[in-house]
């Protein structure tokens, strides 16, 4: 399982120790409930900027994953492993090792506030574990963790200041099933991550440049069948939230309601828990039956600032010969910032 506390423990590149920055595939595929997609990166020799060179989608059959905290997750090995198969032959033959980009739902994500921290990690680690014990629906000897330090902007709120700790948790017997499908067909998976985590990492240079010195940014990662949301006090995470949701014509739940209610709740925590400064920025993905400017009228109306529909090709453009459209690269931001989000 060291393959994923690796992967994770650089999701905001921060930690209590140090060490050189591993050095990450150019091929990433993230699994979604209905469909698998890949992407290959690679450097153009006279910029050095890091271009999208090819994306492969597959599709997936209704019910051959079902994204979860506790449950088997791959229901139908056989074609998410055929779909795997395809996509990988594509972008990376001859190759083995691949990131993959997991939905958010398979994970149990924590802020904790720390008014001083451990000096070690594995005091910190064990710390967490135990204040963790209680939430999680697996017990915490069998979690895969990792987790990261913040700085003290990520523990706002009343109290005295210090420093929060992201930590991700994951049922081994989960990140297990999912790293079978890569093992089974000869390819390592180095790093296991989060698809939201993946997609600020992509953006995180844009937000950085765009933030507001007295206002909070707001990131919404809108899938099919799950709405995650990131509020950033600068360059800090202090509030992450991961909602699943019904599919549109599921019970007749109208999916932007959902999406309302979900915003509504998490501002109100934001505000009342955190000291909310107002939102002053919305960054936003949407892949799903929705149309995106649909989502986004949606999403504006909601907040009250307007919403920033983001484009990966201002990130990282076509190689040269590749044509990919906006909702393509859309749809491959989280597995192209597993590629490109962790360079220099």
């Amino acid at each position: 399982m060291n393959h994923w506390l690796k992967g994770v423990r650089g999701l905001f590149e921060a930690g209590l120790e140090e060490g050189l920055a591993p050095r990450y595939p150019d091929v990433a595929v993230e699994i979604g409930e209905d469909r698998i997609v890949g992407v290959r990166l690679e450097t153009d020799r006279k910029s050095k900027q890091r271009r999208l060179k090819a994306v492969e989608v597959r599709d997936l059959p209704e019910g051959a994953i079902e994204a979860s905290l506790t449950r088997p997750n791959v229901l139908a090995p056989e074609p998410v492993a055929q779909a795997i198969e395809s996509i990988l032959g594509r972008l990376a033959p001859g190759e083995h090792r691949v990131s993959v980009v997991l939905p958010d739902a398979v994970a149990r994500v924590a802020i904790l506030p720390f008014a001083t921290l451990p000096r070690t990690r594995r005091e910190l680690a064990d710390l967490v574990r135990f204040r963790m014990a209680k939430s999680l629906p697996f017990k915490s000897d069998e979690a895969v963790m990792d987790l990261n330090v913040l700085s003290g902007a990520a523990a706002a709120g009343p109290g005295p200041a210090g420093a929060a700790v992201l930590a991700i948790f994951m049922h081994r017997a989960v990140v297990e099933q999912y790293e079978g499908l890569f093992t089974a067909l000869g390819y390592a998976p180095g790093l296991v991550a989060l698809s939201t985590f993946e997609l600020y990492n992509l953006f995180r240079p844009h937000l950085r440049a765009r933030r507001l010195p007295d206002r909070d940014g707001l990131l919404l990662n809108a899938a099919p069948r799950s709405l995650s949301l990131l509020i950033l006090r600068d360059e800090e995470l202090i509030f992450y939230r991961c909602k699943s949701q019904a599919q549109t014509g599921e019970g007749d739940v109208d999916p932007l309601t959902d999406l309302r209610r979900e915003i509504y709740t998490s501002l109100a925590f934001y505000q009342e828990k955190l000291l909310g400064r107002g939102i002053g920025r919305c960054y936003l993905r949407v892949r799903g039956p929705v149309p995106v400017q649909v989502v986004a009228d949606a999403v504006t109306a909601e907040i009250g600032c307007e919403a920033e529909v983001l484009d990966p090709l201002q990130i990282v453009p076509p190689a040269e010969g590749t044509a990919v459209s906006t909702l393509e690269a859309a749809g491959a931001a989280a597995a192209a910032g597993a590629v490109a989000g962790r360079r220099p």
